[in-house]
C-alpha cells in the first residue's frame, strides 16, 4: 500500500475518532509534506531521521516543529498498531523552550474585560468556566442547563463533560440569549453580527480586543490558565 493510501486510511481513523477538523486539517497539512518525501522512497527509520534533520534546515519555529514531529509520530503509531511497520519512533523526539515564567493576570484586571455586552461575556463564560475557545464556539443554547447550573461540552473522542458555572454568569447568559429574537435550539450561544458561527479565530480576535483595551496583551489559553490560578489561590481542591 503507497504511502498516500496510508495517509488516507490514518486520516479516516482520527475521524472515526471524533477529532475535530481543525486538528484532522493540521494532520493532513503536516503528512503532505511527510507523503512528497516519502513518495519514491522506502518508510525505514534512516530515511525518517533524514527527513527530520530536513525539517530542521527549515528552522521553524519549535512549536512548528513539534507538532509536525507529533503528526508524525502519530501516523507511524498508527501504522505499527496496523502491523504494516515497525518502526522505533520515539527517535523522533520534540525541541524543548526555555520555560517562561507564566504570564498573570489579576482578578481585578480580567474583571474590567468583563463587560454586559456579548464580547464581554464570552469573556466572563471563558473565566468562570475554564472552557477553550473551541469549545465556546461551538457551544449551543441546548448545551447550557440553566435548571442544574452546568454547561454540557461535547470534546475530543465525541467524550461528554458537565461544567458548573456560577449563578451570575447564567443569569446574564439567559438575559443575553432572551434578547435575541432569532434564537432558537438549535442556535449556536455566541453569534457574530451576521448572526453566523463564530470561528475559533474570530473569537479568539474579541477577546484579544477586549484586553488590549485595558492594556493586557493575551495569548491562547492565559484566561483559561487564569480560571485555574484563580481558583487554587481561593482554596480550590488541584483535581
Amino acid at each position: 500500500m503507497g504511502i498516500d493510501s496510508l495517509i488516507e486510511r490514518f486520516i479516516l481513523h482520527l475521524k472515526i475518532r471524533g477529532f475535530s477538523s481543525n486538528t484532522i486539517e493540521s494532520y493532513s497539512s503536516d503528512l503532505k509534506d511527510f507523503a512528497d518525501f516519502f513518495k519514491d522512497k522506502p518508510l525505514k527509520i534512516e530515511w525518517i531521521i533524514k527527513y527530520k534533520d530536513k525539517l530542521v534546515e527549515k528552522e521553524y519555529k519549535n512549536s512548528t516543529y513539534n507538532r509536525k514531529l507529533s503528526s508524525i509520530r502519530a501516523f507511524l503509531k498508527f501504522l505499527y498498531k496496523l502491523g504494516v511497520l515497525e518502526i522505533d519512533y520515539s527517535l523522533l523526539r520534540n525541541k524543548r523552550d526555555a520555560r517562561k515564567p507564566p504570564v498573570y493576570i489579576s482578578k481585578d484586571l480580567i474583571e474590567q474585560a468583563m463587560t454586559k455586552d456579548r464580547d464581554g461575556l464570552i469573556v466572563r463564560l471563558m473565566y468562570a468556566t475554564g472552557l477553550r475557545v473551541s469549545e465556546i464556539t461551538k457551544l449551543k443554547v441546548s448545551d447550557v442547563l440553566f435548571d442544574t447550573g452546568f454547561i454540557r461540552i461535547k470534546g475530543k473522542g465525541k467524550k461528554e463533560r458537565f461544567v458548573p458555572v456560577d449563578k451570575i454568569t447564567l443569569e446574564l447568559l439567559k438575559n443575553y440569549l432572551s434578547g435575541r429574537n432569532y434564537t432558537t435550539s438549535k442556535d449556536f450561544v455566541f453569534l457574530s453580527n451576521r448572526k453566523r458561527a463564530f470561528t475559533r479565530q474570530g473569537l479568539w480576535k474579541i477577546i484579544k480586543r477586549k484586553f488590549r483595551k485595558i492594556g493586557v496583551e493575551l495569548k491562547p489559553h492565559t484566561l483559561r490558565h487564569m480560571f485555574a490560578t484563580h481558583m487554587l489561590e481561593n482554596g480550590a481542591n488541584i483535581r
